[in-house]
């Protein structure tokens, strides 16, 4: 189910955009704590997991900006199989 989006790519509705904009905040709060190892990182990643799942659950399905991703290895399969990697290693020039 697609969701209306305003002038700028963001949800319309704002509970969507709410927990997007989560997704973001924690994506900083996990480089932050990856920074510094502890538990922190694996605490956060658990809540950015769920709250990505929160939002399929309620249709959404974007992709998800450069801030608001976390490493590959830590995002859900589901979002990966949704939006595979783009592989950076290719070049046109061998």
């Amino acid at each position: 189910m697609a969701h209306a989006m305003d002038e700028i790519g963001y949800p319309v509705d704002l509970a969507l955009r709410r927990l997007e904009f989560r997704l973001g905040d924690l994506a900083a709060r996990w480089r932050e704590a990856y920074a510094r190892p502890g538990d922190r990182e694996h605490e956060i990643h658990r809540e950015y997991v769920a709250t990505l799942e929160r939002l399929y659950e309620l249709g959404w399905d974007a992709v998800l900006d450069m801030e608001s991703e976390l490493p590959d290895r830590l995002l859900p399969a589901e979002y990966l199989r949704r939006h595979p990697p783009i592989d950076t290693r290719w070049s046109p020039h061998p």
